[in-house]
């Protein structure tokens, strides 16, 4: 079997799966490798032999990027190492913020000791990314009250740009499955979703608890 990862996330800062046994690693450009959201494109990284079959489909089928969103790509990839630095520490400090808030019943981010799949991140992963989700009691009530407390965050469904963009899974990523099908997958009506920016530490803190204090 050919194993096919994402590692978008993770971005090749933080890992590597072809040093760990995968055959084909899928990047979204348009997401942290670009980091400004002013660019669409994807990435396909492997040997040789598997990669020559993805050139030949691309010049039969199309799909080639264009210049200058290749340039823009480009671009963002030169500070890559410097924003994910800042996005992750801010990461951490909001998922550690976020376990005393008693309005939240869970964290999800791979840097915290308490999450399922922390020791195979950290044998595997140089950082912990910069995506962190959290679930809220009360659901979709209580995230309509918090998220336009917010003063320097932005709402949106996309990720991995310089901004910090707060996304509820039921209006954003999963906006197309019914309830019944996001309760199958373990997506609760309260979960949202940070991509966390490379703003200063404190101040994304100190937003999100002046939030949580004004409900």
């Amino acid at each position: 079997a050919i194993v096919v990862a994402d590692n978008t996330f993770a971005t090749p800062l933080n890992q590597s799966p072809l040093t760990l046994g995968v055959d084909v690693v899928l990047h979204s450009a348009t997401k942290f490798l670009s980091g400004h959201a002013d660019a669409m494109g994807g990435v396909a990284c492997g040997a040789e032999s598997l990669m020559s079959q993805v050139r030949h489909y691309r010049e039969i089928n199309g799909a080639s990027l264009d210049p200058f969103s290749a340039y823009l790509i480009i671009r963002g990839i030169k500070t890559l190492a410097l924003r994910m630095r800042q996005q992750q520490a801010s990461a951490m400090a909001l998922a550690e913020y976020l376990q005393t808030e008693p309005l939240v019943e869970a964290v999800n981010y791979p840097g915290l000791p308490t999450h399922t799949g922390h020791e195979i991140a950290k044998a595997q992963m140089k950082g912990f990314g910069a995506i962190v989700s959290f679930v809220l009691k009360g659901g979709m009530e209580t995230v309509t009250k918090l998220l336009p407390k917010l003063q320097f965050a932005h709402c949106a469904g996309n990720l991995g740009a310089v901004e910090t963009i707060y996304g509820p899974a039921r209006t954003t990523s999963h906006v197309e499955n019914t309830l019944e099908e996001r309760l199958a997958l373990g997506i609760s009506e309260g979960l949202v979703r940070i991509s966390v920016g490379i703003e200063d530490t404190e101040d994304l803190v100190a937003d999100l608890k002046q939030a949580f204090a004004s409900l």
